[in-house]
């Protein structure tokens, strides 16, 4: 699936966090510090690497997760401009003990349905395209074992967080939260559970949109676990001669969870079948 570089190596952030009086202070009346002995924290910030393997250990360990992402893009110029992130949502869904995946993109600011998903199994990938008024169908086959399923949940579960990529020189290296000052800015919640909240107002990666960026900020929930719940980030700036936004949402959920088969899929292979 085209997944138009959606999240390639986003970084970080939360939003509905609620400030509270968790943990430990700093002895110098700045907000608390939750889970102040956490392996993840180093100092005032976040030691991204042991965050990264904790919460894609959980994750794996539960037998399963939802990365649910939105973009929010926007520019002030009539024409669009090049290269562009349209407005979208995007949701992976992963299902270790029955070995299934579901994956769904949608443009959410078009004029027709724009819906591309892929449902896989053990054996077999569906997929399903809603353009306009028409659905199209496909299957391929699939040869996945058990370690191959858990490794590719475990790449993607990082998403904002730690992406392992390699430089123009081979050298091995990684977008996410490592581009951030993420600063612990007190306690939180996201769904009930308490959460340790950093902020950051300072972004030294590169990006294709905007190509520019002035101006940044970023937030992340972390539970007490590793896990990292919710992820939030902006950028603005000048790009393709227009001002241009980017406002990137990521929820990691639905821990343990199974996935159900989706309704199209008996059509998807009764369209498909040989």
């Amino acid at each position: 699936m085209n997944r138009r570089r959606f999240l390639s190596g986003v970084g970080a952030a939360a939003a509905v966090g609620v400030a509270g009086c968790l943990g430990n202070g700093d002895g110098d009346g700045g907000p608390a510090r939750p889970f102040p002995d956490a392996e993840w924290r180093a100092e005032s910030g976040l030691d991204v690497a042991v965050l990264a393997e904790r919460h894609a250990e959980a994750l794996v360990d539960a037998g399963g997760a939802t990365l649910f992402s939105t973009a929010a893009t926007s520019h002030d110029g009539d024409a669009e401009p090049t290269p562009w992130l349209p407005s979208q949502e995007y949701e992976a869904a992963y299902d270790l003990e029955n070995g299934r995946q579901h994956v769904r993109q949608e443009l959410t600011k078009t004029e027709g349905a724009d819906v591309s998903e892929l449902y896989v199994t053990a054996d077999l990938a569906l997929i399903r395209r809603q353009s306009g008024d028409e659905t199209r169908y496909a299957r391929r086959a699939v040869d996945r074992s058990d370690g191959d399923f858990a490794s590719a949940m475990r790449a993607e579960v990082v998403t904002g967080i730690r992406v392992e990529g390699q430089t123009a020189d081979g050298e091995t290296a990684y977008e996410g939260l490592n581009l951030w000052n993420p600063t612990s800015d007190g306690a939180g919640e996201v769904r009930g559970e308490p959460t340790a909240r950093f902020t950051a107002d300072a972004f030294e990666g590169e990006r294709n949109v905007p190509e520019t960026v002035d101006t940044a900020s970023a937030t992340v929930h972390v539970y007490e676990s590793g896990v990292v719940p919710r992820l939030e980030q902006s950028w603005a700036g000048a790009h393709d001669g227009q001002s241009a936004s980017v406002d990137v949402d990521i929820d990691y959920r639905d821990l343990g969870a199974t996935v159900p088969e989706p309704d199209w899929a008996e059509t998807a292979r009764e369209e498909t079948g040989d």
